[in-house]
Order: structure tokens, then C-alpha cells, then sequence
């Protein structure tokens, strides 16, 4: 094979590039298990009590000693409540006290959420509500500079400029740094502290970013782009010794159903997908 032929076949190679391909994957990865937050029956009432300061978990019933919260208690002796009872119970005022952090929005998610941790046994989680939230994230997102979408479009319009005609590995080099200087969509507006959206998801664990698929022709471009992301339904010990969280019930509640020996309600993936089309057009 003589140079230019074999600069050819380089040239050919560097821009076979296949589609769907990858721009993007945080460092944390998907389906990761091994997390704090992802753990469930693994402390004691000792260790709830005594090292995590959760004596006080609800306002309807005490779960180390079965019995209901009133103030007619001392009248009266009151059979203790059975553990599935007080499950029962402490998932209804779960759902109650949190009504302040999604009263103006996503309560179908939230509510849903918890539904899910109640009977779910631990299987991931998707829906199109949470699909369609997560999209209009990243579209609400587009106003700053330093959304991805925003980041994807105005690399490839500087690379496509320049007249290449498909994409290479070089051309990838150079959108993925530059992602990674992007803020990465989360549910941690001032407006995801009462639409659901904050106390549903918050942060998101772990985000990939694909292209599906490229069409460049003379006139310009159009580009189909994937984000996947993916969070955990379940609280880690960080959480609950944050004074942020500490002191509100619905916590409280929510990490004592999750961790406690004798509930050991399974935390579990929350999974979401958006789809873009971007296009560019060239003067």
C-alpha cells in the first residue's frame, strides 16, 4: 500500500465512526448496588436510636414499641401494633407529612415513588411522568451556556463548520471535554423543593449521553441525542445525620422503613430517558 493510499484508508477508518456512540458517562456508573443509600435491614434499633439520634420517628406510632401515638394512650391500654401494621401506618403518614415538597407539581411521582418502595420488593423504576420530567429539565436547562444540549449543539456546529462531512474519534474528543465542563441536569431548582421533583430524585446518580445518529449533508446537519439517567430511591446515613433532612419526619420516617431490621424496605433504581433533535444550517 503506497502513503496517500494509506492516509486514505486512516481517513476512512477515523471517520467510520458507529452509531449509537457514547459522548458521555459519569464516573459513577449505572446499577451500582453497592452504594449506602442502596442498603436496607442493616441497623439495629440500637444503632437507630443510639448513634443516628431517631427516637422520635413519628407523630402516629412508636416502632420500638408498637404502640399508637395519643395523647388517650395514657387513659387506655392499647394493643401493640404488628409490624405490618405499623408499616402501613408509617407509610400513610410518610406520604402526609411530605406533602409540602410536591403540593405545587409532580405528586403522581412522589406518590408513586413511595407506592413503590412499599410494594416494588426492590425493582427498578420508570415511568413516562418521570420521562417527561427529566426531558423538560434538560430543555429548561438550554438557557444557560452550560447545558449539554447546549454544549453538544455548539461543538458540532464548530466541528461541522469546518467541512467535515461525518464525525471521527478526534471530533468526539472534543465534544466529551467539553461536556464534562457542563452542569449536568438535577432535580435541585428552587422549584423542585415543592413540585415532587427535589424529595423524588434530587440529584441523579449517574448520566450517559449518547448520539444516535448524525445526517450531515452541504446545507447542514441534524443530530438525534439520547440522555439516559438513573438515581437511588433510598437514603444513605449521610442524609439522615444532615441537619437538613434530620429534622424533617417524612426522613425520618422514610430511613427507618428502609433500614431498620424489621422493616427492610428495599431502596431501588429510578431509571429516565430523554430524546433530542438538534439541526444546524449552514449559511
Amino acid at each position: 500500500m503506497d502513503f496517500q493510499s494509506e492516509s486514505l484508508h486512516k481517513e476512512i477508518i477515523m471517520s467510520a465512526l458507529k452509531f449509537p456512540f457514547t459522548v458521555y458517562q459519569t464516573r459513577h456508573r449505572f446499577n451500582d448496588y453497592s452504594t449506602d443509600d442502596m442498603k436496607c435491614g442493616d441497623l439495629s434499633e440500637k444503632q437507630l436510636r443510639s448513634d443516628l439520634g431517631l427516637d422520635d420517628v413519628s407523630d402516629v406510632v412508636d416502632p420500638w414499641t408498637g404502640k399508637e401515638v395519643s395523647i388517650f394512650n395514657s387513659f387506655r391500654d392499647t394493643r401493640p401494633k404488628s409490624r405490618t401494621e405499623m408499616a402501613e401506618l408509617l407509610f400513610n403518614e410518610f406520604l402526609r407529612v411530605s406533602m409540602p415538597a410536591y403540593y405545587l407539581g409532580q405528586h403522581q411521582i412522589f406518590n408513586n415513588l413511595v407506592k413503590h418502595l412499599y410494594h416494588g420488593n426492590g425493582k427498578s423504576y420508570s415511568s413516562p411522568f418521570l420521562d417527561s420530567a427529566y426531558k423538560n429539565l434538560i430543555i429548561c436547562g438550554q438557557s444557560s451556556p452550560l447545558s449539554p444540549l447546549t454544549v453538544i449543539k455548539s461543538s458540532l456546529d464548530k466541528i461541522i463548520v469546518t467541512g467535515q462531512k461525518s464525525l471521527s474519534d478526534s471530533d468526539i474528543e472534543l465534544i466529551t471535554p467539553a461536556i464534562r465542563n457542563s452542569i449536568l441536569p438535577k432535580f435541585n431548582r428552587w422549584t423542585d423543593s415543592f413540585n415532587g421533583l427535589g424529595m423524588s430524585i434530587h440529584d441523579i446518580h449517574a448520566t450517559n449521553i449518547q448520539i444516535n445518529q448524525i445526517d450531515i449533508t452541504d446545507s447542514g446537519y441534524v443530530a438525534k441525542i439520547t440522555f439516559t439517567g438513573q438515581d437511588h430511591f433510598g437514603l444513605d446515613k449521610t442524609d439522615i445525620m444532615n441537619p437538613k433532612f434530620h429534622f424533617i419526619r417524612a426522613f425520618r420516617i422514610w430511613f427507618v422503613l428502609q433500614r431498620w431490621e424489621h422493616f427492610a424496605f428495599k431502596p431501588f433504581l429510578t431509571n429516565m430517558k430523554a430524546e433530542f433533535e438538534i439541526n444546524s444550517r449552514r449559511n
